[in-house]
């Protein structure tokens, strides 16, 4: 009966969402506005695969996640324990208790699915909060490469079928990342709390609003 919980993508797979876009990208002046736009390509995946601060995710991510497996794991070798234990009590005990002692066992087991994926969402957050502090540092690269180069336009590699090589912005942007930022933390995210916390800031809005 043991199970493991879903494989997050690890840090060297993920592409940090929306930086481009985060980018503003003005044409250097009047006369690049009326010639043809000046395209820049950035592998978002491989800045995070190849950078040191990526690279320093990885490690970090599994140790998480194998974490999140014990605990899940022990949850569930807990619980098919009680249930064993349960069958053979069954010549010791009423009906009524023996029935109410079944399900509970039945709720905390249909529960499991629940945990599983809290456990991934918070493996997930914590990545993307890591990926969150990555873009921070990289998005003032991006923008000082485009201005030094008059482009009027920075789009992501897997978004286009063909581009010269001269183009490619991420070595760039992988050697300028590193002198800056060399390592992230991979701090755990509790979903519980996050949750909590979402609730609170909903009922404080809904009081503010009634007055």
């Amino acid at each position: 009966m043991k199970k493991h919980l879903m494989s997050i993508a690890a840090a060297g797979a993920v592409a940090i969402t929306g930086v481009i876009g985060a980018v503003a990208i003005q044409p250097a002046d009047a006369q690049s506005s009326r010639n043809a736009p000046v395209i820049l390509i950035l592998n978002q995946n491989r800045v995070i695969n190849q950078s040191k601060a990526g690279q320093s995710m990885k490690p970090q991510l599994e140790k998480l996640q194998a974490e999140a497996n014990e605990e899940f794991n022990g949850e569930v070798a807990k619980l098919t324990k009680e249930a064993e234990e349960l069958k053979k009590q069954r010549e010791l005990l009423s009906e009524e208790v023996w029935t109410k002692k079944a399900q509970q066992i039945a709720v905390k087991q249909n529960n499991l699915p629940v945990m599983r994926e809290v456990k991934v969402r918070e493996l997930s957050l914590s990545e993307q909060k890591a990926l969150g502090e990555i873009s921070e540092v990289m998005r003032p690269i991006l923008k000082e490469i485009v201005e030094e180069n008059g482009a009027t336009l920075l789009l992501e590699r897997s978004a286009v079928m063909y581009a010269a090589q001269e183009t490619d912005i991420t070595e760039q942007v992988i050697r300028e990342l590193d002198k800056k930022l060399k390592s992230v933390k991979v701090e755990k995210v509790d979903y519980a709390e996050l949750q909590r916390q979402a609730k609170e800031q909903a009922e404080k809005g809904g009081k503010k609003k009634k007055r």
